[in-house]
Formats: structure tokens, C-alpha cells, sequence
């Protein structure tokens, strides 16, 4: 008896394990899949000297650090980008200077309702349909991290939890 009980705890196991592992190739496949169009690690975007207006009025550049710099681009009206802003707060900004962008907003008004509904309180740059091209932006939110040299590390494309982008930020570092 012990026998078989021991056996089809083996089984479960390894159902368990399969399916995870199943899982996993599934995600690894969609993700891919959808920054297929993105731009390439290790490649280089020149944003040296482009300065992008916040919504204070100041302007800033998108990558001005000694450490790397992760973009988040979003649009104020994707149900998406409500559900991961927040996912960024969990980021150590000591590690990693978080920049976040808003494109295809109809008006700063906008963009600023989003900010206030999403309690956030970090800059946010208004971007434009030049920077979009840029950055190869498909769908919101898109990330990026990018290095001291405007190289970017990684991409994402869609929904990431906060411990989804830890991962990249140390896988990428």
C-alpha cells in the first residue's frame, strides 16, 4: 500500500513539474512573440540631446544617469498601463532610474487625470509620435532598459508584475 501511495506521489510530481514547465515555454514563446517588432538587445538608440517636456513644465532627457534607465511607455486610456504603473513603485531607484513616457494622449489634461487617478507623483515626460517610431513602440505599456550608452538591455512588451521587472533589471545589469 505504502508502495503505491509513494508511486502516485511521484506521478503528481511529475504532472506538476511538466506543467510548469509547459507554462513557462508558453509565456517564454508569447513574450517573444510580441517584442518580435521591438527594437533588438544590444542594439543602440541615439537620445542624446532630445529633451522631452513632464508634465511640470521642466524638461528632461531620457537617459541622464550613472546606472541604467528603464522606460515605461504607456498611453493614459490603456486599461493595461492602469494595472502595471504601479508595479514600478517597486523598483529600487538607486539601481535604476525609471522614466516614465506617455504617448498617443489627446491632450496633457489627459495624461495628467491618469497621473492624479494612479496617484503618481514621479515625472512623467510627454512623448511624441517621432519618439514612438524610435523606440518601435507596438502596443502599450512597452519597456525598456536601456544603459549609460543608450544600449538597450532588455524589452517587454504588455502587462509585467513587479516582480516580473526585478527580474529584468537583474537579469539585465
Amino acid at each position: 500500500m505504502n508502495k503505491i501511495s509513494n508511486k502516485l506521489k511521484q506521478i503528481k510530481w511529475h504532472i506538476w513539474l511538466r506543467d510548469v514547465i509547459f507554462l513557462c515555454v508558453v509565456v517564454f514563446a508569447v513574450n517573444a512573440w510580441q517584442s518580435r517588432n521591438m527594437l533588438d538587445v544590444d542594439s543602440n538608440v541615439l537620445v542624446d540631446g532630445q529633451l522631452l517636456v513632464g508634465l511640470d513644465g521642466q524638461t528632461s532627457s531620457l537617459i541622464n544617469s550613472d546606472k541604467p534607465t528603464l522606460l515605461y511607455f504607456f498611453a493614459p486610456w490603456c486599461k493595461v498601463c492602469s494595472l502595471s504603473i504601479g508595479n514600478l513603485e517597486y523598483l529600487n531607484p538607486d539601481q535604476v532610474n525609471i522614466v516614465r513616457v506617455a504617448l498617443d494622449y489627446s491632450n496633457v489634461e489627459e495624461v495628467q487625470q491618469f497621473a492624479d487617478k494612479h496617484n503618481i507623483s514621479s515625472q512623467i515626460l510627454l512623448g511624441h509620435k517621432g519618439l514612438k517610431q524610435q523606440f518601435k513602440i507596438q502596443g502599450y505599456p512597452t519597456y525598456y532598459i536601456m544603459d549609460e550608452q543608450q544600449k538597450v538591455l532588455a524589452k517587454s512588451y504588455g502587462y509585467s508584475t513587479a516582480l516580473g521587472l526585478k527580474l529584468r533589471q537583474v537579469f539585465s545589469g
